[in-house]
């Protein structure tokens, strides 16, 4: 990808997560990166064209992350891919706070996304049977429906917070929320894991 693209790219996930993707055209992505719209045109065509790039970017780092769910996922590892996540929602703030408007709008994203939603559910749901293996969790729970309602808090979580006037998305909070869904499921051994965890972390995760 060439340094001109790059900089559009940029320039429009900054607006995008600054304005929402609803409320940038051509135009303002053009005058952040002090070119014409013309010029603009000539490497991005659309606005849809730099969305898709964008969330072929984000697609990329989040398969990252699929990959690391089939990795041997201890408590300490799931921790750290939940602070990787929390990263990437921080870098695409406009994809999780306007999922929706972006699925009505683009049709072959929503169809990426949909696809990649669930490898990434079956993926978490592999992570809690492997953990009900080793003794962590309890066994013979439903674990799919599990892993759908933890893909929905984690990919939600900042939208919710939004939504009631939280004016910061803290790392703490975010774990913390994810991890107390996964609580009631804890065996003794899990739940002195998730203690050991605690403390390693200094302050990392709240209690």
């Amino acid at each position: 990808m060439s340094k001109t693209k790059k900089r559009i790219l940029l320039a429009a996930l900054k607006l995008f997560n600054q304005n929402g993707f609803v409320n940038v055209r051509l135009q303002h992505i053009a005058d952040e990166c002090n070119m014409s719209v013309g010029n603009l045109a000539y490497h991005f065509y659309s606005k849809e064209a730099i969305i898709t790039s964008l969330i072929n970017e984000l697609g990329k780092k989040q398969s990252i992350l699929l990959a690391n769910y089939m990795a041997v996922p201890l408590f300490e590892h799931i921790d750290n891919i939940l602070e990787q996540n929390y990263k990437l929602q921080q870098l695409y703030q406009f994809f999780y706070l306007d999922t929706l408007e972006v699925y009505r709008s683009f049709n072959k994203i929503k169809k990426i996304s949909q696809t990649l939603i669930k490898q990434q559910i079956i993926q978490i749901e592999g992570m809690f049977l492997f953990n009900a293996s080793r003794g962590a969790f309890i066994k013979n729970k439903d674990y799919k429906l599990l892993a759908n309602a933890f893909w929905m808090m984690g990919h939600l979580w900042m939208y919710e917070q939004h939504l009631l006037g939280h004016k910061t998305y803290t790392l703490e909070a975010y774990k913390t929320r994810l991890w107390l869904i996964l609580k009631p499921y804890f065996t003794l051994t899990g739940n002195a894991e998730y203690e050991n965890l605690i403390s390693n972390k200094r302050g990392g995760i709240l209690k």
